[in-house]
């Protein structure tokens, strides 16, 4: 859609707005003074089912409303009819959207008694709000939590593209946020203890915090099908760089070598990657788009696939994997700070023929899909629930 287009259906659907009581739109009336407040500012209201990061901030944000606090989500343009306003008023969050009684999301904010703690999410809110909340908030406590380092990400997709200028300015824009504007900040938060150690170069260690994704099994072991009732290659994606690229390397590299043994391996790709892609120049993969369910094609298919050649942060598809005890083929980036271990948790492979060959083993490797099934349960033990709230409540 194009932005003329969205400037319009925005005040369009803002004309139409009713005179409404404040607290029927936003859950106001939630809000307990007695109670410590958290803010999370993100520049989108997160979508848990689309990307793992917003399941992973969805997952703290009811984390810390069971910690018994209240709970505000700050978005801008965001309009009550949203699917996902509905889910998170439905657990008891205050969410912030558009109406007539404030003038902006900044008079909404001038509204509370006391917000103890203003949570970033990602460098894109942090560049929007930071500022103004700080002249507006001035006794908050700041969090920016980084998802991944977005300027490590750029410098290890230079090193593959080097002449995309787009690649180059957005690692320095993402750079001075991340190195020079963060540190500023009362706590930041990293994605893995490797992201921890990386930042540390630049902000004090006693400021990092690790809380990395949240996952746990979401079925028996017993439930989903077993070696020989599995069939095909999954990959889960969206229009993020370093999944766009994955299913070229995927397509253009390794499924070739792949299908010169084995011409009968499909392979389906989840997720809007469509939006990025002529998908007609991928004729022999299936292109699945949004599925509004993935447990289904996680239980049914043999082997996910994550070529990643760049990237930061912990991989959400991967961990998403293993809460259905699905054997993953990856990269050492996409295992990056998940502490796993090859041909016990997945397998690792970084160029197209040992990926391929990876892909012609474990699909034809009973005892290993075995071990890497079984494995998944080890696989997920740092990023339990119940790791993550103890974490958060030491900030």
């Amino acid at each position: 859609m194009g932005l003329k287009k969205k400037i319009k259906q925005y005040f369009e659907r803002k004309k139409k707005l009713k005179i409404l009581e404040t607290k029927d739109i936003v859950n106001i009336d939630l809000y307990d003074s007695s109670k410590k407040t958290i803010l999370f500012a993100s520049k989108v209201l997160p979508t848990h089912d689309k990307d793992s990061g917003s399941n992973r901030l969805k997952e703290i944000i009811i984390i810390y409303k069971n910690l018994g606090y209240n709970c505000i989500i700050f978005s801008q343009n965001i309009f009550e009819d949203d699917n996902y306003v509905k889910f998170y008023k439905e657990n008891g969050i205050i969410i912030f959207v558009e109406n007539n009684k404030y003038k902006s999301i900044y008079d909404f904010l001038r509204g509370f008694n006391n917000i103890n703690y203003v949570w970033f999410n990602g460098p894109t809110s942090l560049d929007v709000f930071y500022k103004k909340m700080k002249n507006i908030l001035p006794e908050s406590k700041f969090i920016y939590d980084m998802v991944d380092i977005h300027f490590l990400r750029f410098k290890r997709a230079i090193q593959i593209e080097p002449t995309r200028i787009s690649l180059k300015k957005n690692y320095k824009h993402f750079y001075r946020l991340e190195t020079v504007v963060a540190p500023q900040l009362d706590y930041i938060i990293a994605i893995s203890d490797k992201e921890k150690e990386i930042m540390s170069e630049y902000i004090n260690k006693n400021k990092i915090v690790t809380i990395s994704n949240i996952h746990y099994p979401k079925i028996d072991i017993s439930e989903r099908k077993n070696f020989n009732r599995s069939k095909g290659i999954i990959f889960i994606g969206s229009i993020h760089e370093p999944n766009i690229d994955a299913v070229k390397f995927l397509y253009d590299k390794i499924m070739p070598l792949v299908w010169k043994e084995d011409s009968q391996l499909e392979v389906s790709i989840i997720g809007n990657v469509a939006d990025k892609l002529d998908i007609k120049q991928y004729p022999k993969f299936k292109f699945l788009g949004f599925v509004e369910s993935v447990e289904e094609h996680f239980m049914n298919s043999k082997i996910m696939v994550a070529p990643l050649r760049f990237g930061a942060g912990v991989k959400g598809k991967i961990g998403q994997a293993f809460e259905y005890f699905f054997p993953v083929i990856t990269t050492d980036i996409g295992a990056e700070g998940m502490k796993l271990t090859d041909k016990k948790n997945v397998l690792i492979a970084n160029d197209e023929k040992s990926f391929a060959e990876a892909i012609l083993q474990l699909n034809n490797n009973e005892d290993l899909w075995n071990t890497l099934s079984q494995n998944s349960i080890n696989s997920l033990s740092s990023f339990s629930p119940e790791e993550v709230k103890e974490k958060l409540k030491t900030l």
